[in-house]
Formats: structure tokens, sequence, C-alpha cells
């Protein structure tokens, strides 16, 4: 039986959709919204959509998400890839995404007890789907899926919209991950201007040999695509 994600269900015992370990909180939103404004026609994409907080925002907001059973939380987010969204060109006003940070949360073995583990596939409940960058700790690898995303995202965003992209640093052998300057610099080079970091105080995860208490922060990289972008 195939899985209708808008069928009526009357069973009050059925299991509830599966949470995702990192949204957009209200202190992110609040500070989008002071970004983009208050023009409710805004056209607002997110390709890494989770469970689809983006349609908090008070804009014309669609989603893209891979796997789909957080992609079926909210209407308005499709199942797809950030890599390939299907949309034409210079059709968005704006681009808002948290991506994965490549941290220990793309941890995705199989847990063997019952120890806390707070990682995409442990709250998904099953292996992540084949092209999920949920899945990818940070490494060239992810620097290559980032950057066709970030491509991706260029091409569909109108000349003169924003990228709004939330990212954070992590600890790895007791070294920072300069993740932030990564994607920073790697928009950059396309062509995109950089016109503001805001930084977004949270928590950092509190267990794991990597604990990530030492950077209580996130970052919102704002940029703007120019009339001519390379």
């Amino acid at each position: 039986m195939s899985f209708d994600p808008y069928a009526v269900d009357t069973d009050a015992d059925r299991p509830l959709p599966p949470p995702h370990p990192a949204k957009f909180t209200a202190k992110h939103l609040n500070s989008i919204i002071e970004i983009l404004g208050d023009n409710p026609s805004l056209l607002i994409l997110d390709p890494f959509a989770g469970i689809g907080t983006i349609h908090d925002l008070p804009y014309m907001t669609t989603g893209i998400e891979i796997e789909p059973e957080w992609a079926y939380q909210r209407i308005g987010t499709a199942v797809g890839s950030a890599l390939k969204t299907g949309y034409e060109e210079e059709y968005f006003d704006a681009v808002v995404t948290s991506p994965c940070f490549g941290n220990r949360m793309a941890d995705h073995h199989e847990a063997r007890d019952s120890s806390k583990r707070h990682t995409y596939r442990h709250y998904l409940g099953r292996e992540l789907t084949k092209g999920s960058a949920a899945a990818m700790q940070w490494g060239e690898d992810y620097k290559h899926f980032h950057t066709e995303a970030w491509i991706e995202a260029k091409k569909v965003l109108k000349v003169g919209g924003l990228l709004i992209i939330n990212i954070k640093d992590h600890i790895r052998d007791g070294k920072i991950q300069h993740v932030t300057k990564w994607h920073a610099d790697t928009c950059g080079q396309m062509g995109f201007k950089q016109i503001d970091t805001i930084i977004i105080p949270v928590s950092g995860l509190g267990h794991g040999e990597n604990s990530e208490q030492r950077i209580p922060h996130e970052s919102l990289l704002v940029f703007s695509k120019p009339e001519k972008i390379l």
C-alpha cells in the first residue's frame, strides 16, 4: 500500500510523524522577517525544508525536502532535491534555508543501545534517502554537494534577490571546523554579494565526544544576487 499523506485517518492511535533535529526557531524567523520586510507577496524557497518551518514566515513560501516523512508534514513542501528544484530561472525573490552543518548530526550508524542519538538518521527512524546531505560529514563530498545547491539557488533567484543561509561551525578533534566561512567564500566566488551576517544565539549539542557548547551561535549569511553574476 502506498503512503498517502493527505488521506483522512480516523485512527487515534496512529504514530506521530517523525520529528526533525534541526529547524528554524522563533529567533531565526524573526531575524529573517527583519531582513525581508513586510511584503506578503514575496516568493520564498527553502530547498532544505525539513518539516517546513519556512511556512511560518508571512510570505508565499515553497519548500523542497528529500525525506517524504518530513516533507508531508506541511502543505507547501514537495519531495525533491535541492540540486534540481524544477523551477525556472529567476523565479524566487529569496532563497532562505538552513543546510546541514556537516557535524555529528550526520552520523548514521545503527544504534545498538538506548543512549541518546541527536542525528537525522535516528530522528527519522530509518536510513536516510540516497543523495541526502543529512548523511554528509564535513569534507569534500559535503563541499561539492553544497556548491551544486548554491548554483541551483543562484539559477532560480531573481536579480536583486536574497540568498539567506543559516549555518554553524562545529568542533572536531578539538578544532573548530570553519563551515560558515566556507559557505560565505563559496557564494562570494559565485558572484553573490554578501551584505550582512547576523548572529543567532543557540545552545550547542550537549552530548557526544565533539560537544558544540563552545560555539553558542549560528550565523545567518545574507547575500544578494547582482545583475551580473558569475
